[in-house]
């Protein structure tokens, strides 16, 4: 009778120990902070952002010493250019000549059918500038096409600011994931994207309607296209 007397005294006693080991435990993990340094050091998104700028796109187009003579193939170019311009540009297009190149009397010539050339593809005379560019008298310049256009861009890769076999905490290297973050920024169709995710697209009425339609008549309201056969996967 004593023996079971003792055992009910002590189980509160271990119970509220149990409870105040518990509780200990839990301020330790709550205590613990992870700072923004941590999360990058494990984090190649945070290393390695990807960022949404206006950033310039140019196209180079090779002046010889003499005449402004521009070729079909330097045409199609900077038609293909103006078309991009229309479609993403921003603010004006620039045709900036270099000044003070061996080759500057024959640019200057040259800005000129290229000038035309950019609104001759469509875009407005008035969004279309020309500027000058220093260069060296012994180089041969290009004339530069240049507008601003929205770009998914990185920071430069190759930053090695320690040595990756001079580690014991399992932790990725500084230009782990940089790569990566430059290869998705390239192959984005809509930099806009990166930042929100596009709208859902409205259903097709006429789709919907006959859904209906067929569901109302007691028919199968399946789509009538065929997929092609294939015997990929099969048996």
């Amino acid at each position: 009778m004593l023996q079971s007397e003792n055992r009910l005294k002590r189980a509160p006693a271990g119970a509220a120990l149990g409870l105040a080991l518990a509780a200990s435990l839990l301020a330790g993990c709550q205590s613990r902070n992870i700072n923004a340094a941590d999360l990058e050091r494990h984090d190649y998104r945070l290393r390695h952002p990807i960022m949404v700028s206006e950033e310039p796109e140019t196209l180079d187009i090779p002046i010889g010493m003499r005449g402004g003579h521009l070729s079909a193939e330097l045409k199609d170019a900077i038609y293909d250019y103006a078309l991009g311009y229309r479609d993403d540009g921003i603010g004006a297009v620039t045709v900036q000549v270099p000044s003070g190149s061996g080759n500057d009397i024959a640019a200057a010539a040259a800005s000129r059918a290229i000038r035309a050339a950019v609104i001759e593809a469509g875009v407005e005379p008035g969004l279309v500038r020309v500027a000058a560019y220093p260069s060296m008298p012994e180089r041969v310049a290009p004339v530069r096409l240049s507008y601003l256009k929205v770009k998914a861009v990185t920071p430069d890769c190759g930053a090695w600011p320690k040595d990756v076999t001079a580690t014991m905490d399992n932790r990725n290297y500084y230009n782990f994931g940089c790569a990566s973050q430059q290869n998705l920024a390239a192959m984005v169709a809509n930099p806009a994207d990166l930042v929100r995710p596009r709208p859902m697209s409205p259903a097709s009425g006429a789709r919907r309607a006959k859904v209906l339609d067929d569901y109302a008549k007691g028919a199968d309201p399946k789509s009538q296209t065929e997929l092609i056969d294939s015997t990929v996967g099969g048996s």
